[in-house]
């Protein structure tokens, strides 16, 4: 086709609002252009209207001439790879899961309806959906309106995945999916308290706290919930091979359930044309990029929340003592429906601050109870903002809608731009607290036992009994009582800037974060995660032969092989210092487990051998003793240090000892201490195929690991039952070490004269059907580190669709 043909169709696409198919359209003015149709897709004010192109492990590709028309598109593509992730979702917010589901394995699922109903979330969207911005509603209604649409197509029996034919299936409400998006915004907080919720009671008689340790009190870091985390490097124009920005994206989120990425391509000409992936469920794009930008999050080491302890009044356990008044609690009496039995009533309780919490090793005693404040209770601009971020045409537009929104409820932002420039952000929402409440709350720090324990989980206690702690309110925040956008740590740099999830304090060591901000963004000049050392190893290699090759400048393929090296800090700088350990005895206990080590690549691939001994080993150290020289605030990136000395006293060496039980622990579960490690790593979902990576005890960038909540939140859907854990510190079952939780969303983007040239891999995949080839391919891809290239131009979509493009269209 000749290049003046081509201009004219796209004259003609222009003019028309019509977007039409411009194959063979191979001139320079093209390459770039948006995603095209091979239907005619017209904008039309009475009708919903988008194409869907699906590409290479599910990928969908949609088209429409307006905005409105692709977020309908999305919600039908999403719709048909996880109708029943979102529809369980819906069941969750609306505090209806006992209704049909029955109360659940221990009141589990009663309990989570008492939960939300304490949050009041169903409640707060019905009255904050009224009042939201206009363009938050039209997203919104578009989504739920192209779910519903594709729900009606295949109705209840038609839906691929584990709840088809279920008697609950049903289309959502526009208001429910607004309520969904705001129990995103509180995965950090309200959703990390949900146990805690709806069962709180006050006490009778003599009625005393419970008893459980306060060591339980964490921010997602159980066993109980999955941890998440995440790394992301941004790169600026020094150390870019092509002088463009480049940035590297790995979230560590669920494999299953709710919290899951869809990977997904939106394109509407001259407005947006952006790839990435949006937790399931949602509309528009969360990590991504587009022609001008490329940015990933990692969850903040900051409080969203924060809790108060309550001085309870004489006499009266419902009343609680503030400034020397008595403040009384407020109560409602809430019924949940319960499947197969009759409604179960309780009375819920609040303090000016937020829901009451039966907290264990506090309880509701006659003396006190702990209560909390949300950061995110309020947070309505999260969609909106995270559509502008997908529109920016320039860093500045993106920090604009930072600034203007204020919506990222629980993350840092690492965004680079095509012309070279890396940022990082932590624009988290924040409780604002005065300096007199800090100060206070550090002195505690030093004499509160419960105060210390849940600080050390990343959660804040106050005292509920004094105005002093309530949060400040001040111009220019989101909402009344949070930190504002000027108050917020950022650095903007030429060469690099990286998180994996400690404080703002090292986004780059050669310009740390160290000005007057909030405790509550996160701690300055304390010991970094092992985790976060390794990543700082691979940035900061300039060698020869580091990551980024002779020049220290990352090519896309020395990124991609940087973000799978797989390398461990613990082993990267104490393996060889135990083998030669090993070396001074003859001991034949500890020598094969010896030259396991000696043998070991030191790496966490599939096919490493002494991986899985070496994690072991690890965790037999209680906290740091592993190490010869401890955290040293002076030398904070340098520290802690050095294998612990072996004792000169002739007693039994500590590194020895450890080595020889870790052998023990592998052969006792019936594994061979030099087993690969993709032999006893695999996918817990149920293909048990071989998985990459290590644990944060191992300090590798690519994590992996089991959370016993995915499992309970997932046996409907059919995963399989695990075995029981012999070790807790590694996750080691009889069966092997099993994965349900950690690197998700894969990607690393690079900008070049071409525009945006990026590779990706969705672990789990793009579907919840484990029937679907789709369910395990990514699986594969992964432990082969065969990233697949975005298609993101025209020309790329069309040469890596799978199947015919098909339009969908519903009246609005």
């Amino acid at each position: 086709m000749t290049t003046a043909v081509c201009r004219l169709r796209r004259a003609v696409a222009a003019a028309t609002a019509i977007v039409m198919m411009t194959a063979g359209c191979t001139d320079d003015s093209a390459k770039d252009s948006a995603t095209t149709t091979a239907k005619t897709v017209t904008a039309d004010s009475d009708t919903y209207r988008a194409e869907i192109r699906r590409t290479t492990d599910g990928v969908a590709h949609i088209t429409a001439a307006e905005l409105p028309s692709v977020i309908f598109g999305q919600g039908w593509a999403s719709g048909e790879d996880h109708t029943c992730t979102l529809a369980d979702q819906i069941l969750k917010v609306t505090s209806t899961r006992a209704k049909w589901l029955g109360p659940g394995d221990a009141d589990a699922n009663l309990n989570s309806d008492f939960a939300w109903k304490s949050l009041r979330l169903m409640e707060q969207a019905d009255k904050e959906w009224a009042d939201a911005d206009d363009q938050v509603r039209e997203l919104i209604t578009a989504f739920t309106d192209g779910w519903n649409a594709q729900f009606k197509k295949v109705g209840p029996d038609g839906v691929a995945g584990w709840c088809a034919g279920a008697e609950w299936l049903r289309p959502i409400e526009p208001v429910e999916l607004f309520a969904y998006s705001k129990s995103i915004a509180l995965a950090a907080s309200g959703a990390q308290l949900a146990k805690y919720l709806g069962v709180a009671q006050p006490p009778t008689g003599d009625a005393t706290p419970t008893t459980a340790k306060p060591a339980a009190f964490r921010s997602g870091q159980t066993d109980e919930r999955p941890m998440l985390g995440s790394n992301a490097w941004a790169f600026g124009e020094d150390r870019s091979a092509d002088g463009g920005g480049m940035l590297m994206a790995n979230p560590h989120f669920p494999w299953e359930g709710g919290l899951r990425f869809w990977e997904v391509h939106l394109t509407v000409p001259g407005e947006m044309n952006v790839y990435g992936a949006m937790l399931t469920g949602l509309p528009a794009v969360g990590i991504g990029f587009n022609e001008h930008i490329a940015w990933s999050h990692t969850v903040s080491a900051g409080s969203r929340f924060t809790a108060y302890k309550l001085s309870l009044a004489q006499g009266d356990p419902t009343a609680y003592v503030k400034d020397g008044k008595t403040v009384p609690m407020q109560r409602e009496d809430v019924t949940v429906e319960v499947a197969g039995a009759e409604p179960v009533s309780r009375t819920l309780w609040w303090s000016e601050y937020g829901p009451i919490l039966n907290f264990p090793g506090v309880g509701w005693s006659t003396e006190t109870t702990l209560t909390y404040r949300d950061a995110n209770i309020d947070n309505d601009e999260l969609l909106g903002q995270y559509l502008e971020m997908d529109r920016a045409t320039s860093l500045k537009e993106f920090q604009k809608a930072h600034e203007e929104h204020q919506g990222v409820p629980l993350f840092n932002t690492i965004a680079t731009s095509a012309d070279g420039k890396a940022w990082y952000a932590d624009t988290s929402a924040t409780p604002n607290l005065s300096p007199e409440a800090e100060a206070a709350f550090k002195e505690r720090l030093k004499t509160d036992p419960l105060t210390k324990t849940a600080f050390a989980a990343r959660a804040v206690l106050l005292d509920g009994s004094t105005s002093r702690d309530d949060w400040v309110e001040v111009d220019g925040a989101r909402d009344p009582g949070l930190v504002p956008y000027s108050e917020m740590p950022q650095l903007t740099r030429d060469d690099y800037v990286f998180n994996a999830n400690d404080s703002f304090w090292l986004a780059n060591p050669e310009e740390l974060l160290d000005g007057e901000y909030s405790i509550l963004h996160g701690e300055q000049g304390t010991e970094r995660s092992r985790r976060t050392r390794e990543n700082l190893a691979v940035l900061a290699d300039t060698t020869a032969s580091g990551p980024a090759g002779d020049d220290a400048k990352f090519s896309i393929d020395e990124l991609a092989a940087a973000a799978l090296r797989n390398g461990g800090f613990m082993a990267r700088e104490l393996r060889d210092e135990v083998v030669e350990r090993c070396e001074t005895i003859s001991a034949e206990a500890v020598g094969t487990p010896c030259r396991v080590l000696a043998e070991w690549d030191g790496l966490y691939n599939v096919d490493s051998k002494g991986a899985a001994l070496f994690r072991e080993f690890l965790s037999k150290f209680v906290d740091n003793a592993i190490w010869a020289e401890q955290f040293d605030p002076a030398r904070p990136l340098e520290t802690p240090r050095g294998l612990v000395e072996a004792p000169t006293d002739g007693s039994p060496d500590p590194v020895l000892d450890a080595l020889e039980d870790a052998s023990k622990t592998l052969t006792d579960a019936g594994f061979d201490p030099a087993v690969a490690l993709g032999e006893i790593q695999v996918d817990g979902r149920g293909s048990f195929l071989p998985v990459p990576g290590g644990t944060n005890l191992d300090g590798v960038t690519n994590i992996v690991g089991w959370s016993k909540g995915l499992y309970d939140g997932a046996k409907a859907e059919g995963a399989p039952a695990p075995a029981e854990q012999l070790n807790s510190l590694t996750g080691l079952t009889s069966k092997g070490y099993w994965v349900n939780n950690g690197t998700s969303f894969l990607m690393v983007v690079g900008f070049d004269k071409d525009g945006p040239q990026a590779r990706t891999i969705l672990t789990y995949g793009e579907t919840s059907d484990r029937t679907s080839p789709l369910f395990t391919s990514q699986v594969e891809r992964f432990a082969k580190k065969d990233w697949k290239k975005a298609a993101f131009t025209e020309k790329e979509v069309e040469a890596e669709a799978v199947g015919d493009p098909y339009e969908v269209t519903a009246p609005r």
